[in-house]
């Protein structure tokens, strides 16, 4: 028997929301690890000021550029999170379209059955009447 096309669509539609969720997870984990370094790097800088010894004059401009590359790399990171989340939000809009286009499909299958199951009986209904009347 030949796959329902519909069917295999559906499972197509659910392998894209999985893959979709696994990147939007991977993309939040980078995120979260990205501010993570940035909070870190502050902490480095208020560590070192802290601190303020003969080498912090030369070391604190290397600390403010490990800061900003991190709260750069941060920013392209909650982006990156944030096309995800669009991604997992498209997936699963094309998912639940297949699913209402298969709903729509069962409920006009079973309109059909109906209707030939009401036609059936009017005509048996209708053989039985002129012999009873």
């Amino acid at each position: 028997m030949k796959p329902d096309p519909l069917a295999v669509l559906a499972r197509l539609r659910g392998a894209e929301v999985m893959l979709a969720r696994r990147d939007l997870t991977e993309e939040a984990a980078a995120r979260d690890a990205a501010e993570m370094r940035v909070g870190a790097a502050a902490a480095a800088l208020r560590e070192e000021a802290q601190h303020a010894g003969p080498d912090y004059a030369a070391w604190l401009p290397r600390g403010t550029a490990l800061r900003d590359a991190a709260a750069e790399a941060a920013r392209l990171a909650g982006l990156r999170t944030g096309e995800a989340a669009a991604a997992l939000a498209a997936a699963r809009a094309a998912e639940r379209a297949v699913e209402r286009l298969a709903a729509s499909r069962a409920a006009e299958m079973r309109r059909k059955v109906l209707q030939a199951e009401q036609r059936m009986l009017d005509e048996v209904g209708s053989r039985r009447l002129p012999g009873h009347g």
